[in-house]
């Protein structure tokens, strides 16, 4: 019995300092891991707070709260004065040029005015001449302003339109050469013409079947043309002041044609009226004439 415990003791006193040594091993292994681990949870906060800060610039999630749909009579106000803006100086250059005149100048102020009211004006005050008179803006789901290029693009679908048609026009009879063979510059300008002149039937076709009335740009930037509301806080200073002044003749404008159209559906109504007065009174003489019979 003595000899089994002595062995025994010399077990226990054996594999208590392999005990020992083996915690150390162990402290030593999870320092480390919870070093490695400290950094990549301060990277993935900093990063959720990043994503909760950061806006979403576009976005087509639908639109904002606040805001309500420009309406027909304002969408045609703002077309039309672009239109008239845009391209009045340089039909009349046209015009010249076709009647064997030089249209330099003209043709000098059309560009002028083109530029003004496709860059500059948007560029200061997000808007066009169109969008002042008839009291409309762009505004993005985000409730933001919408990209510059936004606008350039859906203010020139129109002139985009015209080169397009043009090109066709003095590109048609030119494909193939004196000697019969297709010349391919010619080809290539007449394809770009067809292009140009598509992307306007397409951007008319969103607007057809959009509930709210977004083109093809619109689609792909998430904007929205809303009827303009001043911020809180917002003052219109300088030329912005001056261009909002517009807005009253383009409301005299929209108020002719809204009172227009009252007119032609009351008498629309009317004569809907009148004729279902008189297809009552064939009913009832033909049933009299029937009771008589």
């Amino acid at each position: 019995m003595g000899l089994l415990d002595k062995a025994s003791d010399s077990g226990t006193k054996a594999a208590a300092p392999k005990a020992a040594k083996a915690v150390p091993k162990a402290v030593a292994l999870a320092k480390p891991v919870k070093a490695a681990k400290a950094p990549q949870a301060v990277k993935v906060a900093k990063a959720a707070k990043a994503a909760k800060v950061r806006k979403p610039i576009l976005s087509t999630a639908g639109l904002p709260e606040g805001y309500e749909i420009a309406t027909k009579n304002s969408r045609f106000l703002a077309w039309l004065m672009n239109f008239i803006w845009n391209f009045g100086v340089l039909f009349g250059a046209l015009f010249l040029s076709v009647m064997g005149s030089t249209p330099t100048i003209p043709a000098v102020g059309a560009l002028i005015m083109l530029i003004t009211n496709l860059i500059v004006i948007p560029i200061m005050t997000g808007r066009t001449l169109g969008n002042f008179m008839s009291r409309t803006r762009y505004v993005t789901s985000a409730d933001t302003k919408p990209n510059f290029i936004h606008g350039l693009l859906v203010n020139s679908v129109g002139l985009m339109a015209l080169v397009g048609i043009s090109l066709i026009i003095f590109n048609m009879g030119q494909i193939t050469g004196d000697t019969g063979k297709v010349q391919g510059l010619n080809v290539a300008i007449l394809v770009l013409g067809i292009v140009l002149v598509g992307i306007r039937m397409v951007d008319g076709r969103f607007k057809k079947n959009s509930d709210q009335n977004q083109g093809l740009y619109d689609m792909l930037f998430g904007a929205y043309l809303v009827k303009y509301v001043p911020q809180e806080g917002e003052e219109l200073t300088g030329i912005a002041a001056r261009l909002e002044r517009m807005a009253n003749y383009g409301d005299s404008f929209t108020q002719a044609r809204e009172t227009s159209r009252l007119k032609k559906a009351e008498k629309e109504a009317s004569k809907a009226e009148v004729k279902a007065a008189e297809e009552t009174e064939d009913s009832s003489d033909d049933s009299k004439k029937e009771s008589k019979k």
